[in-house]
């Protein structure tokens, strides 16, 4: 229906983003009407995003290689970098190849591939470990905050942010 594929569309702005609200500069508004309409598949829409200006700029840009592989194989493949080596690995497909080639190595993967298909959205995936009942805590725990949440963090009592802060 409609409303789902507006919740899976925002679904996929907030893995391959990383933000909790969406922002008008990050939309890709042609991607999602091709979503809409059945002519792209969801892996077609991840690619979309993670090969988009807007991700391009927002991470590429901002960060070294060995960084933007960290975020990239975190929101894609949804798991850590296992090593060093395999953080190298993947820098040199992006120096060499740039960043749309190595966003589609990761999509054509046979872990990307086995785990979540051509249809399901990419998630978090955080694996059991030996004589563990629970598995590791997900990569993003950081709370986000904007001015409509402001009047729940500070104290009743306090005229400011600044003066609860001085009062610390």
């Amino acid at each position: 229906s409609d409303s789902e594929k507006s919740e899976l569309i925002q679904a996929a702005y907030r893995q391959i983003f990383h933000e909790q609200h969406t922002l008008e500069s990050y939309r890709q508004p042609f991607l999602e009407s091709q979503f809409r309409a059945n002519q792209i598949t969801t892996q077609d829409l991840i690619k979309g995003l993670a090969a988009s200006d807007a991700f391009r700029r927002l991470n590429y840009e901002s960060n070294n290689n060995y960084r933007f592989v960290e975020i990239c194989i975190q929101r894609i493949l949804g798991r850590e970098v296992f090593n060093e080596k395999e953080k190298i690995a993947w820098s040199i497909v992006v120096a060499t190849q740039g960043v749309i080639a190595f966003v589609d190595a990761l999509l054509s993967s046979e872990e990307y591939q086995n785990t979540f298909g051509d249809s399901i959205l990419p998630y978090q995936r955080s694996p059991i470990l030996p004589k563990q009942v629970t598995g590791r805590l997900p990569f993003a725990r950081t709370a986000r905050y904007d001015r409509s949440d402001r009047p729940d963090l500070v104290p009743p009592n306090s005229d400011s942010v600044a003066d609860y802060i001085s009062d610390l």
